[in-house]
């Protein structure tokens, strides 16, 4: 299922992805200095297919068509 959302701000240099709505992701250590680059008001798209066992989701920019593994934060 993909699930289109827009985003509020990147924290902690990228570790953390902050959703308009108020909902979180973390990021992949791997992806953060992708993640970091990522500017508020991006479109994303998230689906639940990544093969990281830690990190489900997969995140994709929209704008740029880039994607990054990230997990919900509770």
């Amino acid at each position: 299922m993909k699930e289109e959302v827009t985003l509020l701000e990147a924290k902690k240099d990228g570790e953390e992805l902050v959703l308009l709505d108020g909902r979180r992701l973390m990021v992949n250590p791997s992806d953060i200095p992708t993640a970091c680059t990522w500017t508020p008001t991006a479109g994303l798209e998230i689906t639940g297919t990544s093969d990281e066992r830690m990190f489900p989701l997969k995140v994709r920019n929209v704008s740029n068509d880039i994607e990054i593994a990230a997990m919900w934060l509770g």
